[in-house]
């Protein structure tokens, strides 16, 4: 079995292990899963509880119904996950401007993007393997 790849992390520091893609890709999207899981609990929790009246008193519901399940707002907090798995927050530019319709949407469009951003994974930091099980 071929030793893990090595990616210094500065030169006080010993060297970490780095990740696949694939095993970066697959943790991201997990942490995000469960960011969105918590952030969605909270706003649901929020509205039932009455704590936004205005919001779930509204007369007209249309206005929930051409909103984005995930907007461009909730899309920008998920910046420091993107840091602790690429070493560089999130590039709010790629954002899609009309937000995303699912979590696996917004998945689908930024991982792969921020995967191949010239910045990410540059070297700068690099993720510890946490256990391989």
């Amino acid at each position: 079995m071929p030793a893990p790849a090595l990616n210094i992390v500065g030169s006080s520091e010993a060297a970490v292990p780095r990740q696949s893609d694939r095993a970066v890709r697959q943790s991201l999207s997990q942490e995000l899963r469960e960011w969105w899981s918590q952030e969605s609990a909270d706003w649901d929790a929020q509205v039932e509880g009455g704590g936004a009246e205005a919001i779930s008193e509204a007369p007209d519901s249309d206005l929930w119904d051409s909103m984005p399940v995930m907007d461009s707002k909730n899309v920008a907090r998920t910046s420091p996950i993107f840091e602790k798995y690429l070493g560089c927050p999130l590039d709010v530019r790629l954002i899609r401007p009309r937000g995303y319709e699912s979590i696996d949407d917004m998945i689908r469009h930024l991982v792969p993007l921020m995967m191949n951003a010239p910045h990410a994974r540059s070297g700068v930091r690099a993720v510890k393997q946490e256990s391989e099980s």
